[in-house]
């Protein structure tokens, strides 16, 4: 394990009124915590509110915690336009918006509505990439690809500081665009075993990409559930998961942490030792500002006692 380690924690705090993510978002905010998260998607069977109105709310009820976007199913909105919305969201949040991105892929209508290929979705993503990047620079811009088309075109706002860019997804395509593109590599859905592997590959597709390895962070996005007592944590988190996945949630407990301190300190010990440095807590349900708050108290100066002392 490299040493210093620097564990740092985000949360999606969800809700279901605009008063109440706001309210968790400034929970999260006085608990200390380093960042909030939104998902995102652009049609989705059940309520899935935009995650730039999101997150542009969120800056202005708070000044210090990060904003990020958990993740952004990039190739879904055009080159420029997302350029500039990032753009814009980094300007009104005083530097602190980071662009966490994903192929996504679970729900093809909103592909269909998109006029995206389903199947085009991973290269459609590269190409987005690599026009953000190109057009934050603030240089004319002439790229032609899957997600641009232009000569000599320049984005008025250059985003400062540079914004950092998260990339999603636990398949080697993923890892090879955490890669290249990424300021950090973000799966979701992945076992501690897995996710040591899933960063070996992608230190190594660094290497021959011509990048510093340590300059990606390691990160992962877990479906979480605080409660003493197991029997409201496990069916909870249960219902959660076998209501959005349609699956039985034996087999997709090991993706998951729930219960007490002790099992949460156990459970992300594990990640850890395999390479996490960034947590991002995604609530299965119940009051999620009281289980902020006993992670922030509880779990959290545990955890960071134990590896960066």
């Amino acid at each position: 394990m490299e040493h210093p380690v620097t564990l740092t924690f985000g949360v999606l705090p969800g809700g279901s009124t605009p008063e109440e993510f706001l309210a968790a978002v400034q929970a999260a905010e006085e608990l200390g915590y380093d960042s909030v998260w939104v998902g995102d998607h652009v049609l989705w069977p059940v309520f899935w509110p935009e995650p730039v109105v999101l997150l542009s709310a969120a800056a202005a009820v708070t000044s210090r915690i990060g904003l990020g976007t958990g993740v952004m199913l990039a190739a879904l909105r055009g080159a420029a336009p997302l350029a500039k919305q990032a753009a814009t969201l980094q300007w009104m949040s005083n530097g602190r918006f980071r662009l966490g991105v994903g192929a996504g892929g679970e729900y093809a209508k909103e592909f269909e509505a998109s006029g995206v290929p389903l199947a085009e979705r991973g290269r459609r993503l590269d190409d987005t990439l690599e026009a953000v990047r190109a057009l934050w620079t603030g240089a004319p811009v002439s790229l032609h690809n899957s997600a641009i088309d232009v000569d000599g075109a320049t984005l008025d706002l250059v985003p400062s500081p540079a914004i950092p860019i998260w990339v999603g997804g636990r398949s080697r395509p993923a890892q090879r665009r955490a890669a290249r593109f990424g300021d950090a590599w973000m799966p979701f859905v992945t076992t501690p075993e897995h996710f040591a592997a899933g960063l070996t590959n992608v230190r190594a597709d660094a290497e021959a990409f011509g990048r510093d390895p340590a300059s990606i962070r390691p990160a992962l996005q877990l479906w979480c559930m605080f409660d003493d007592d197991l029997a409201v944590a496990l069916p909870t988190i249960a219902d959660r998961i076998e209501s959005t996945y349609r699956v039985p949630f034996d087999r997709f407990e090991r993706y998951t942490v729930y219960g007490d301190a002790e099992m949460w300190v156990a459970r992300l010990r594990e990640y850890v030792e395999a390479g996490v440095r960034h947590f991002n807590l995604v609530f299965a349900g119940g009051d999620r500002i009281a289980q902020l708050a006993r992670i922030a108290f509880e779990v959290v100066p545990r955890l960071q006692a134990e590896f960066e002392g």
